[in-house]
């Protein structure tokens, strides 16, 4: 399959030019962005035929057959309805809008369209994660009765603009992290229905321009109710300090049962993933993950599956070319979104706000 990549980042780099290297379903044949210069650069060293300053000129192009949105959150939906005219399948990057009524109209544009879809939550796709899921799944820690989950990092620690930091053009660090953290929840257990947020910012950024930037958040706790009944914490942060460890996303699901605890530590000498389980009276158990689930990564390796199994864009690939719909997909990213716009109306309230269902 020809996919187009809109987007120039060195995320963009890592995870899609990289990660499709010698992928057997498809290849990244077009590049569309802003900065020329860039442009030629990623061009030449992954060897894309052909680049666009214009995305909408790619799209138009005839020279692919699905195209990935890695462009700030705000473009999101444009391009979206611009890839489903086209009739291209599309994988966005996460959060899929700015709000949730975007992310509800590229939803019925991909299902009227027909077009295969799906969102970059990388995070689902670790070993270790896909694991945790299928030990709640079947059953190991009983009915869920708490839960908590972080993401932390500490890239936003200054003055320094970020765009995702920009209330006109991102939605915080609950878009950026809190966001994989719901799609995680709401993939362990069940829908999130009811949510109780504090949002803070804690920098006063400058834009590029000299200007003060528009606040949003940088900081972000949830308490949330689940559909199954339990509840649970979610809190994302860009401005926790984690000395050599970079990033943290952790997870504790407890249930009648027990308790299954997941971390992942970026790097430094704690890099990679482990899982713990706990029974009432029993030592807390370190359990290891099925070498079925980590093929192409070795110990500690927190990216080998994505470059070598049909995983995120590998998996969006495959799906592509073989017709297939797969998960998590534009259904995934509202469900996210309608959380997200939740978090931010209980917070402006000060109370607790349902969740809408659609």
């Amino acid at each position: 399959m020809r996919l187009g990549l809109i987007g120039t980042s060195e995320w963009s780099e890592f995870i899609y030019l990289g990660m499709l290297r010698d992928c057997a379903d498809g290849a990244i044949v077009a590049l569309a962005g802003r900065n020329t210069e860039r442009l030629a650069s990623l061009s030449e060293k992954f060897g894309v035929p052909h680049v666009f300053p214009d995305w909408r000129e790619m799209i138009a192009s005839r020279q692919i057959d699905a195209v990935i949105i890695a462009a700030p959150d705000e473009l999101h939906l444009e391009m979206t309805r611009a890839a489903v005219s086209a009739g291209l399948a599309v994988m966005c990057e996460k959060p899929l809008a700015m709000n949730a009524a975007d992310s509800r109209t590229m939803l019925d544009a991909v299902t009227d369209g027909g077009v295969i879809n799906e969102v970059m939550f990388t995070w689902r796709h670790q070993p270790a994660a896909r694991f945790v899921h299928e030990l709640v799944a079947g059953g190991v820690i009983g009915t869920p009765i708490q839960s908590e989950f972080h993401f932390l990092m500490g890239y936003a620690r200054s003055e320094e603009y970020h765009w995702r930091l920009d209330a006109e053009h991102g939605t915080g660090s609950l878009g950026d992290l809190g966001v994989h953290l719901i799609d995680f929840a709401q993939w362990m257990l069940s829908p999130i229905t009811t949510v109780q947020a504090s949002l803070t910012n804690n920098y006063a950024r400058i834009a590029r321009d000299g200007k003060p930037v528009k606040p949003t958040n940088d900081s972000s706790l949830l308490l949330v109710g689940f559909d199954d009944g339990s509840h649970g914490v979610i809190s994302s942060s860009l401005v926790t300090e984690l000395g050599d460890r970079f990033l943290v996303f952790s997870a504790s699901l407890t249930g009648t049962a027990g308790t299954i605890e997941y971390e992942l530590v970026a790097e430094g000498p704690t890099q990679g993933t482990r899982v713990y389980r706990s029974q009432f009276g029993q030592p807390r158990e370190e359990l290891e993950v099925p070498e079925r689930l980590t093929t192409g990564a070795a110990p500690g390796d927190l990216w080998g599956h994505l470059a070598e199994q049909p995983l995120g864009v590998r998996q969006f690939a495959r799906n592509v070319r073989r017709g297939e719909h797969g998960s998590p997909d534009f259904t995934d990213g509202h469900r996210a979104q309608l959380v997200i716009d939740a978090a931010f109306e209980s917070h402006r309230s000060g109370r607790r706000v349902d969740v809408p269902a659609h």
